[in-house]
């Protein structure tokens, strides 16, 4: 028999704000995953480029060759026909892996948002906002790459400052327990490239808050943490990569024919230079210029649906003057959250600058989350300064827009007259 002194001692109660914490952060991905599982299977072909990554799903399952999509690495179509295997290949498998996938950003979004700001109605307004856009909607319906990278992308940011603020809270402590957040973040990290190459650059948003941090004396590693920091981030972004390519390789491939594979999707996107017409100039995607109508069809006469790939003009629109004024705080304070706000975005959204090829709204996704945490933070301080009133009408605004467009989003039928009430600009159509 144990020593009375070895027996466990009752189990701390947790807090009433934790749960209250916890709740609410259910809440947001219960809603979340509620508009986005329903009828995954309408429409019941395959839109936009699922013809091209759905396809190549189906061929990874089929154990063939993969010839419809190999202009980017493999780990979307192989999660895409993770769906398919799971939901069978039908409309519902191609997309459930990206409905997943969407649901689960928001829950992300909103621990980065905690780990960052500290303050639940921050994470809160940035899960529901995240929940309640338009373009990050429709990428979590349609079997593309997009959401998954995204989702890697901020959680390999969460998981970055998750470390981090161990760091900060504790720096005289061992890093034993946080470094495990790194080699999660690398992971995440490695998982992203594989989905899009495009990743790299706003991963590079993760040495440049270190940096930052440890020019300004607020932080210093000890040196077995930056060797880990390689590790997690070098490393393990190398392992995952090549782990992706197993099917690749389980088909009879060399490892020359794996390089002169990655020659060709550089050389692809190198010299794109093919219109679209629903392509669209990066200065244009925070304004809302011109969307993508991913479908567009007559069911009935007068009758029509459509799938419109398309932000919430609330939320993008009133996000732009609030990030100005989180730019102010990052360059006037140096205020971290901010700061990384800002490095953030710019990084993710600016790169699209030097890029020649054809670019899509879509393009804009991976900088949407840093603009939403931002608008959520001078959310947070209207409320203190002048009442929850104001705050909440905005929310209710930007709920309002998505109930409202949500048929346009989502493929239900619509008249032609009431959809085209809904077309606010003719670059829209």
């Amino acid at each position: 028999m144990a020593h009375p002194a070895e027996e466990p001692g009752p189990v701390a109660p947790v807090p009433r704000e934790s749960r209250r914490a916890a709740m609410l952060l259910l809440g947001i991905v219960l809603f979340a995953a509620l508009v986005r599982l329903p009828r995954l299977q309408t429409p019941a072909h395959m839109v936009f480029d699922e013809i091209y990554y759905a396809k190549a799903a189906q061929q990874i399952l089929a154990g063939v060759e993969v010839t419809e999509e190999r202009t980017h690495p493999p780990l979307s179509k192989l999660i895409i026909a993770a769906g398919i295997r799971l939901a069978g290949d039908r409309a519902v498998g191609w997309r459930i892996a990206s409905a997943v996938a969407g649901t689960l950003l928001a829950a992300v979004v909103y621990a980065l948002a905690a780990i960052l700001f500290r303050d639940r109605f921050v994470a809160a307004a940035s899960a529901l906002l995240i929940a309640t856009d338009g373009l990050i909607f429709v990428e979590s319906r349609i079997a593309k790459p997009d959401i998954f990278l995204t989702l890697f992308l901020f959680g390999a940011y969460a998981a970055f400052w998750q470390y981090l603020r161990g760091r900060l809270d504790r720096p005289e402590e061992p890093s034993g327990r946080e470094v495990r957040w790194l080699y999660l973040a690398g992971a995440a990290a490695g998982c992203a490239i594989a989905t899009k190459w495009t990743t790299v650059v706003p991963l590079s948003t993760i040495p440049v808050t270190l940096a930052l941090l440890r020019g300004w004396g607020r932080i210093a590693l000890p040196r077995g943490d930056v060797r880990h920091v390689a590790a997690a981030f070098v490393l393990v972004p190398v392992a995952v990569y090549l782990l992706t390519y197993i099917p690749y390789f389980m088909l009879g491939h060399t490892v020359r024919e794996w390089v002169a594979q990655q020659v060709s999707m550089y050389e692809f996107h190198a010299s794109l230079t093919q219109g679209h017409p629903y392509q669209s100039r990066w200065w244009s995607w925070p304004v809302l210029i011109r969307p993508i109508w991913y479908e567009y069809y007559e069911a009935a006469p007068q009758i029509h649906r459509g799938i419109l790939a398309i932000g919430n003009p609330i939320i993008w629109w009133a996000g732009l003057p609030a990030f100005c004024l989180v730019a102010w705080r990052a360059v006037r304070t140096r205020a971290m959250p901010e700061t990384f706000l800002l490095a953030g975005f710019a990084i993710s959204y600016l790169q699209y600058a030097f890029i020649s090829r054809p670019l899509f709204l879509y393009h804009y996704l991976p900088a949407l989350p840093f603009l939403i945490m931002g608008l959520a933070a001078v959310l947070a301080r209207v409320r203190a300064r002048v009442g929850g009133v104001v705050v909440w009408f905005f929310i209710a605004l930007a709920v309002g827009w998505f109930v409202a467009y949500y048929p346009v989003l989502s493929a239900l039928p619509m008249s032609n007259e009431r959809m085209m009430r809904m077309m606010w600009f003719r670059s829209w159509i």
